[in-house]
């Protein structure tokens, strides 16, 4: 197919593809509730070719927990066979420091980022790392409140891991500040960061490292399809990987695009990115 062709539904390409590699936040859910034809998306591919889904997200947290989170929301088992996050590969690194002394940024629900991880909660001036995993209150702060903070944090020479690299996240109707927020702006400061998730090879290795086994064979690039609403994560993690990308355009980027195939294709341009297809939601 085309590259940049809009299409309507899923199984216009499903036949296409052994694997799929999906995003979660903005394609599954919206951060309160489930999108159901999306589901429904996901659970047809699995049964009609018997081919394995798993999920892959920037959620800063272990996958046994966005496995919880997801069945509060309504996203049935069914539509997946395991899920990859930029939490379990932040653990993985953390695993690999002895002993680590952490300065930790994000709220207290992201504690089990660092569950099986030998480590101490430290203040600036003792830690070796700082680990950011989102703003401590998204509710009321944004990025340009850390600014003064940074510039102390800079000081120390500390390298900043960015367990979740979005910049925004929708959150029902509206679009809230995430950790690659943070990571950018310490990075534009002078700061050292280090990012594991989407759009980076990290996660992806460990994704497709699940989706041969439940593949039961290794899977070529060309037989996967990485399904995604961020162009700088979703879309540009999988151009980089050299694996096909649906965009979803109903997503973080839909007050840009307005449902125009014309405004898609110009931005896609304009960003350097290729997809295969494009739709608004995910649907079947």
């Amino acid at each position: 197919m085309q590259q940049h062709s809009p299409i309507t539904g899923l199984s216009q390409i499903a036949d296409q593809f052994n694997g799929i590699l999906c995003d979660v936040w903005g394609v599954l859910h919206n951060g309160m509730s489930a999108f159901p034809a999306a589901i429904e998306a996901l659970e047809t591919y699995k049964a009609n070719y018997d081919r394995p889904v798993v999920l892959i997200t920037n959620a800063p947290r272990p996958s046994n927990e966005i496995e919880e989170h997801l069945r509060s929301l309504g996203v049935p088992r069914t539509c997946y066979d395991s899920i990859v996050s930029s939490g379990d590969v932040v653990q993985a690194d953390l695993r690999a420091i002895d002993h680590a002394k952490v300065y930790h940024i994000g709220p207290k629900k992201n504690h089990s980022l660092f569950h099986g991880v030998s480590f101490d909660f430290v203040e600036p001036k003792e830690a070796d790392i700082i680990v950011c995993s989102g703003l401590n209150d998204r509710r009321v702060e944004e990025p340009e409140d850390y600014r003064s903070h940074f510039e102390d944090l800079l000081t120390l020479d500390l390298t900043l891991i960015c367990a979740n690299p979005d910049i925004v996240a929708e959150q029902g109707d509206k679009l809230v500040w995430c950790g690659g927020a943070l990571a950018k702006l310490y990075e534009e400061m002078g700061g050292r960061v280090v990012i594991t998730g989407k759009p980076f090879h990290p996660i992806y290795d460990m994704a497709r490292a699940e989706l041969n086994v439940h593949a039961g064979k290794p899977l070529g690039t060309h037989e996967i399809l990485a399904i995604g609403d961020g162009l700088p994560t979703d879309i540009k993690g999988a151009n980089a990987q050299g694996i096909s990308a649906l965009f979803l355009t109903d997503g973080i980027h839909a007050a840009d695009l307005e449902g125009n195939s014309e405004a898609v294709v110009k931005m896609l341009e304009a960003e350097g990115m290729q997809v295969h297809s494009f739709m608004g939601r995910l649907s079947w």
